[in-house]
């Protein structure tokens, strides 16, 4: 038994297993991206959180950013696999892995900074990636739940309409 069953549809990014790759690593990136959100919304504001926890949720992030790259990668043999349109679902998946890159780069940053101690980086500059790190943390929070949603609704909309 191969472990990627990958055929004409979509290659490796096809099925594992003979399961379809793509409804297994979504929960991953649903998973941890809010995780990996609201621990950097803590890290904004709480120096001892970033500097006790900064390594961990910096590991989850990673793994969250490749969650959400096979998860758009294995999208397309998916559609293509179910023959349905999901429009609105594609446009958001497209976009949900670049909004993650930003989050990742500056919890490196404010982890580095804490890590570091209160001299690294002038309180204007500690206080730019606080904030940034905030509005990158909300970015990703917004688009893993569009995605997120638009999915559902295209694989469970049909319920509410009868």
């Amino acid at each position: 038994m191969k472990f990627f069953e990958g055929d004409e549809l979509g290659g490796p990014f096809d099925l594992i297993f003979n399961l379809p790759l793509h409804p297994l690593v979504v929960h991953g990136a649903v998973v941890l991206v809010p995780l990996v959100a609201f621990a950097a919304l803590a890290m904004s504001y709480w120096p001892s959180f970033s500097r006790k926890y900064g390594g961990p949720v910096l590991i989850l992030a990673v793994i969250a950013q490749l969650s959400l790259f096979v998860a758009k990668a294995s999208g397309e043999p998916f559609q293509q696999r179910l023959n349905k349109d999901i429009e609105r679902h594609a446009n958001f998946g497209e976009i949900a892995p670049l909004t993650f890159i930003p989050l990742l780069a500056l919890l490196f940053i404010r982890w580095r900074m804490d890590k570091s101690g209160a001299n690294v980086g002038s309180p204007r500059v500690r206080r730019l990636v606080s904030v940034l790190l905030a509005l990158a943390a909300i970015l990703a929070l917004v688009y893993i739940y569009l995605t997120g949603h638009s999915g559902a609704e295209s694989v469970w909309g049909w319920i509410g309409k009868n």
